[in-house]
């Protein structure tokens, strides 16, 4: 009743494992683009007039002499 153990194909391990590593160069090479794509639209969120006033508004609060007990 003992089953002989599996042995893979090493022609279908090299081709799986080439695929695999393609994939993983596709998926840094999407994942740098979103990375710029977010920078970029943070950029323009900072020159946003809203932002600054949000930024200068938090900036005032923190600066008051609030004290929290």
């Amino acid at each position: 009743m003992t089953q002989e153990p599996f042995t893979p194909d090493m022609e279908q391990i090299k081709a799986t494992s080439a695929k695999v590593k393609a994939l993983c160069q596709r998926m840094d090479a999407e994942i740098l683009i979103l990375d710029d794509i977010i920078a970029q639209l943070e950029e323009e969120n900072r020159r946003s007039p809203l932002y600054q006033y949000r930024l200068n508004k938090a900036k005032r609060l923190l600066n008051s002499n609030i004290s929290v007990k």
